[in-house]
């Protein structure tokens, strides 16, 4: 396994440069390369040198704010004192590092809630220890994929994906070794490469590099029921693309019925698509086994079990339970800025429009906006809180316009789009275009391309819309 900080920096200096080429939301400034959430904050920077080599990063909170800070010597080695902050500001860890080696962490205060608590403290004792043993034995892969996995779990997000991108270099030159069949599990351990990457990805909101590598799990290791759960779940979650994720949690119910991850996420997308009765259903299944999802989930999802099913509770005229779910997410966690969006609407159905406006202010007070941009919440201020008398109309997630089937073999339709002929153009992740063409009777021909992901986009005069398209 080749570990040294300087050949992951090149790795990573390749990734850099093929995300700023390929998303065009990224800008380079001077010696500065940025890309941005979808909030439009900062959500990482690299600093580059005259000779373009890294001399440091920073990463950003997407409710604002320093999150981590490395320095590299000139070797492209992390080199001197880096930092981790809390979204509050507060000084949470320290690094020191010389030449590429780790010579001290600090820990000054951990992160967690009344349900992750064991979670987050095994995390920080399997660093603390595998850094120790790695003092004797600093090749070990064992010791450093769990130091990896853990820093994941952290969020310590520029040291996981460092060791990741080494471990998928090594494993992709492995696999197109002629020795690679001396290595059975070769293709699952490169898919779990690929899934800790995702999600590494995910949190900086690169949908398309995280989804990208999603499928990639899938398509190397497609026994593994986990990656499709991971695509289905992100999909719902992150790209808001209900009806492809529930392809693929379907599919994970079909391998493992009562699977009480996948049934969670459904119940999540089945509240965003307003099909309330089915939404309490699949979190009820969930409920069944709620100590696995903190046990072997990140346990501080806003959207969790209670969340997601009272306000489903409150849809269905089951208002009391509904608040008293609430209510309970609140103790669990008292900064879930969804739960007291959810509170706040709860609140102006039953007409009390101040207490809603309280939540919403809450709501609004804890970041909700910034973490969850696309999501409704002004509107919602502005009636509660009497600053806007007129009605409000929003257009349900269910009737947005989306295509199918998706994942699709040979032809794709769209639907809830008022043009029946428009143009389109179909791209690869690396934003290269690869057909364009006029659509038949709202139909698309998808034959001829590889399985995978691309991106798909439609306009017809001043109307864009922009799909991920996954092709069998």
């Amino acid at each position: 396994m080749k570990n040294s900080c300087q050949t992951c920096c090149v790795i990573l200096t390749i990734i850099i440069f093929l995300v700023f080429e390929t998303h065009t939301i990224a800008q380079k400034k001077g010696t500065v390369n940025k890309t941005y959430f979808k909030n439009g904050l900062v959500a990482r920077e690299f600093y580059l040198g005259a000779d373009q080599m890294l001399d440091s990063i920073k990463t950003y909170h997407i409710v604002g704010g320093l999150d981590e800070r490395f320095y590299f010597d000139e070797n492209s080695q992390m080199n001197g004192l880096c930092q981790k902050f809390s979204s509050d500001g507060k000084l949470k860890t320290t690094w020191l590092f010389k030449k590429g080696i780790l010579i001290k962490r600090t820990d000054f205060f951990k992160e967690d809630n009344l349900k992750n608590k064991v979670k987050v403290e095994e995390n920080y004792a399997i660093i603390v220890k595998n850094n120790e043993l790695l003092k004797s034995d600093p090749n070990n892969y064992g010791l450093l994929y769990g130091r990896a996995a853990s820093r994941t779990y952290l969020e310590d997000n520029v040291l996981a994906e460092f060791d990741f991108l080494g471990f998928k270099a090594h494993l992709e030159n492995l696999k197109a070794s002629p020795n690679a069949a001396q290595f059975p599990r070769l293709n699952q351990d490169l898919a779990e490469i690929y899934s800790r990457l995702s999600t590494i990805y995910s949190r900086f909101e690169n949908d398309n590099l995280s989804v990208d590598y999603r499928l990639k799990a899938i398509q190397i290791d497609p026994e593994e029921t986990r990656h499709y759960f991971n695509l289905g779940a992100y999909l719902a979650t992150e790209v808001h693309d209900y009806r492809l994720a529930i392809y693929y949690l379907d599919e994970v119910e079909r391998r493992f019925p009562n699977h009480n991850f996948a049934h969670w996420v459904l119940g999540y997308t089945y509240l965003e698509l307003k099909q309330y009765d089915k939404a309490v259903e699949n979190i009820n299944i969930a409920f069944k086994n709620e100590a696995n999802l903190y046990e072997n989930g990140y346990g501080t999802e806003e959207s969790d079990l209670r969340t997601i099913r009272g306000l489903a509770y409150h849809k269905l005229g089951k208002t009391d339970l509904g608040i008293a779910d609430l209510n309970e997410a609140l103790r669990i966690n008292e900064k879930n800025s969804v739960a007291n969006k959810y509170l706040g609407i709860v609140y102006d159905d039953l007409g009390k429009s101040q207490k809603a406006c309280d939540y919403f202010q809450k709501a609004r007070d804890l970041g909700y906006e910034k973490k969850y941009f696309n999501k409704e919440l002004e509107s919602l201020i502005k009636k509660a809180c009497n600053e806007d008398q007129n009605k409000i109309t929003t257009i349900a997630p269910k009737d947005l316009p989306y295509i199918a089937p998706n994942p699709a073999e040979n032809k794709i339709e769209v639907f809830n789009y008022p043009y029946t002929n428009f143009t389109y153009e179909i791209y690869n992740v690396q934003s290269q275009k690869l057909r364009q063409g006029i659509s038949n009777n709202r139909t698309i021909e998808v034959s001829g391309l590889s399985a995978g992901l691309y991106i798909l986009t439609i306009s017809n005069q001043d109307k864009s819309e922009t799909f991920k398209l996954i092709k069998k």
